[in-house]
């Protein structure tokens, strides 16, 4: 109740800056609109629809969103209008910046010659899917994408220190999340928990979480969920469209500039480009007390995509180019174990050094290419036919501190090679059955470049995937149905040597069958309930097999073992989703269950590997099965007019089910409320808010000291402040966000911070964005 105090005194506060008696003065006709338009049997966006309010108009686009300016909040007469489909013609009420979704119904009649300006498969799916849409993620910028995916309840992080963080969904994380980048299954050294993804953020129109187990769709490794990237469409007229990104942080002094532009041919009209680049550049993170050595970050990331669409079929081409160099917290460099010792009974660094841009060894440097090409036909009005083929190098070198003048050759330095194909066949009826059937291809090859004068911690692999899936929908005005199933075979040949010189290594095979039954129950224009149940495998992957040395970049000695076999998962997750008519009030309700047979995790042995190059605590692979439960919640709630109140929750309760206990690095209970104040107090000025929001994350209490090498931290309170508008003449915008996180600085430390046992996490950080677009 204290702090609900001070957020209504804050708004309260707010008045003064913003004055409240604008509020009875004429309302100044300049707000903005979001349509969201679906067809009303299948959920798929609609693309091409005619919406208008009165004189202003707009064509939804690939995404089947469009967007309205100018507009006189309140009462109004909206129109839709799509080819093939029942016109709307209702009266809306609406605030400036909502978002509308309209459902339209077939019009019982299939009409030829309607063009196809983009094709993209849609994410069809009874399971729970969350997206950050472009204003969402406009607040975001600047951020890593396991930061920026936090914004999503059920979703948080593991860290290594200040500069490398993965995302965690519903408690997994690693290879039991998949990532869709552009459609392409992301592929990099992804095993290690201090190997963030190569993905630059800015290049995301739409980020999606999908947290069911959508092994039928994409295959093995999506246990806990997917992560789908989407860029923009390429543009269908001949304007040039543009982006330019500005971002400011005090804390690592960091400066971030990216920038898009994107349009077609005049002579080609169906011919259309984009290019993008980020560049980034960030020094020392600090505390709320004091700088966290060698944690700097630059990156350098470029894209490019082409297509070619015509009304049946379209091509397309994607490349993009991800170069960063990661400084690694010196503080977690040990030297023997009575130093270990005594690291961790000290909490904080011996030394504290000032601030500096220097990236010094240990660090990481990883350069990632990724290569699309697609291409999709329209057989008829029923069949479509899409083709994908990906091609990934990734280059991971990682440096650390070594004896003589060895400091510049890496320790490790792995290339990994990946290519992928898929081919799918979409079936729709035109009224209530849809299916798809797909084939998928995989061939890797990972080697450990010679001259590191080290031995590999992972020896060299070729890997060989193959897999098969059918899906069928069934579509009704008030139910959906849905049904998979899908093959699975995968083959490893690994071989390496060890620190005597002997060769080691084995042919592996894994291949499994999993299935998905789910459904949707449309109980009334505003309630949706969802449930899915599905199973899905994993094969034990080469470090988990093989590993046996020092894994650097996470202070710790890893042990193998070469008789792990699959793991095994079933998991359940229901969904409510509640949006009132009047639009004030909206749920969103996620309850699992995922079940594992033979869960495969690094379980601390509690002895210390000490060596020249340090002292190391040594973790070993270990099976066991295992449970996870949990829920996550979002509410939102609009009131008095300008105020919404956003409330967000998520709890995980895993265990060991083998030994009857609990299993480390498990996100501990986490709750998020915010208070959103929303007037535009000039008539330049669209979609203004201040906003002030409370993070609390309770201590982690379910945990074995058997599998810790400290206790877990305390729990933690954060107030983080957001302001933000938006500027507009013509077509052009200039979107202002202002953000203090951690207001109060406060010192603390995450569980799930893999060095939480040397240093706190980040102190007070103040933000600028600026995005000015065309």
């Amino acid at each position: 109740m204290y702090f609900l105090k001070q957020v209504a005194t804050l708004a309260v506060a707010a008045c003064g800056i913003v004055p409240c008696t604008a509020l009875a003065q004429q309302q100044e006709c300049n707000g903005r609109l979001h349509v969201l338009v679906l067809e009303a049997q299948t959920g798929e966006v609609l693309p091409g629809a005619l919406v208008s309010i009165g004189e202003r108009q707009s064509i939804s686009d690939e995404n089947g969103l469009s967007q309205l300016e100018g507009l006189c909040p309140g009462q109004q007469h909206l129109h839709v209008q799509e080819l093939g489909y029942v016109t709307i013609d209702r009266d809306i009420s609406f605030a400036a910046g909502d978002t509308l979704r309209i459902s339209l119904r077939s019009a019982g009649k299939t009409l030829d010659a309607v063009e196809i300006l983009d094709h993209k498969q849609a994410l069809n799916t009874t399971t729970s899917v969350t997206t950050l849409h472009a204003e969402d993620l406009d607040k975001l910028k600047g951020n890593n994408l396991a930061n920026v995916l936090k914004a999503i309840p059920g979703v948080t992080m593991i860290q290594t220190g200040a500069t490398i963080a993965k995302p965690v969904i519903n408690g997994q994380y690693s290879n039991r999340i998949l990532i869709l980048n552009n459609g392409i299954r992301q592929e990099g050294q992804q095993w290690g928990s201090e190997h963030a993804p190569e993905i630059d953020p800015f290049i995301a129109q739409n980020i999606s979480v999908v947290k069911g187990a959508e092994a039928i769709r994409y295959g093995a490794d999506a246990m806990g969920g997917v992560v789908i990237i989407e860029p923009p469409a390429l543009p269908a007229d001949s304007t040039i469209h543009g982006e330019l990104n500005l971002v400011g942080a005090s804390n690592g002094r960091s400066g971030t500039a990216s920038g898009m532009l994107s349009g077609n041919f005049k002579k080609v009209p169906a011919l259309a480009w984009r290019v993008q680049g980020t560049a980034k550049q960030s020094g020392d993170f600090r505390t709320a007390d004091y700088f966290l050595e060698n944690t700097g970050a630059k990156e350098l990331n470029y894209s490019a995509a082409l297509g070619y669409t015509k009304e049946h079929f379209g091509l397309g081409a994607f490349y993009s180019h991800f170069n960063t160099k990661l400084g690694i917290f010196n503080g977690s460099h040990i030297g023997s174990t009575d130093d270990l010792n005594a690291a961790l009974a000290h909490g904080t660094p011996f030394i504290y050094r000032p601030f500096s841009y220097a990236i010094n060894a240990p660090r990481q440097e990883v350069i990632h290419d990724l290569l699309k090409l697609n291409a999709h036909v329209h057989l008829n009005d029923y069949l479509h036919l899409n083709v994908q083929y990906g091609f990934q190098r990734d280059s991971r070198k990682e440096f650390d501190i070594r004896r003589g003048g060895r400091t510049s050759l890496p320790s490790q330095d792995l290339s990994l090679y990946t290519q992928t194909l898929n081919i799918a066949m979409e079936y729709f009826n035109g009224t209530h059955w849809k299916a798809t059937f797909g084939l998928d291809g995989l061939y890797q090859n990972n080697e450990n470049v010679p001259g590191t004068l080290t031995v590999p911690i992972i020896p060299d692999y070729i890997a060989k995937g193959a897999g098969a899936h059918a899906i069928g929908r069934y579509l009704h005005d008030n139910y959906e149905l849905e049904a998979g199933l899908r093959y699975d075979y995968k083959r490893v040949d690994a071989a390496g040597y060890n620190r005597d010189q002997d060769l080691y290594g084995d042919t592996r095979t894994f291949h499994n069958v999993t299935s998905s039954l789910g459904a949707v129950w449309h109980a009334s224009r505003e309630l949706d309930l969802r449930t899915n149940i599905g199973t899905a495998f994993r094969p034990a992957t080469v470090n988990e097999l093989f590993s046996n040395g020092i894994h650097q970049s996470v202070n710790a000695w890893e042990q193998g073992d070469s008789t792990l076999v699959s793991e095994k998962s079933l998991k359940w997750i229901s969904s409510l989703q509640y949006n009132n008519a009047p639009g004030w009030l909206s749920v969103l309700l996620d309850v699992y269950a995922n079940y594992f047979n033979n869960y495969i995790y690094l379980d601390p042995t509690g002895t210390v590997h000490e060596s020249l190059s340090g002292a190391f605590p040594v973790y070993k692979q270990r099976q066991v099965n295992a449970r996870f439960l949990g829920a996550d919640l979002t509410a939102n709630l609009r009131f008095a007019k300008h105020f919404e109140y956003t409330l967000k929750g998520s709890v995980v309760r895993a265990k060991n089910t083998t030994d009857n206990a609990f299993l480390p690095m498990v996100p501990a209970d986490r709750l998020e409320q915010a208070l959103q104040y929303k007037y535009d107090p000039l008539p330049f000025l669209h979609e203004s808010y201040l906003q002030l929001a409370h993070v609390y994350v309770a201590r982690q209490n379910r945990y074995d000291m058997a599998s810790e090498i400290a206790p877990p931290p305390d729990a933690y309170h954060l107030l983080n402040l957001n302001i933000g508008t938006r500027l507009a003449w013509g077509k052009q915008s200039l979107n202002v966000n202002f953000a203090v996180e951690n207001l109060t600085n406060t010192l603390y430390k995450d569980y799930l911070n893999r060095f939480r046992y040397f240093a706190h996490d980040l102190g007070r950080n103040f933000v600028l964005r600026l995005t000015y677009r065309i």
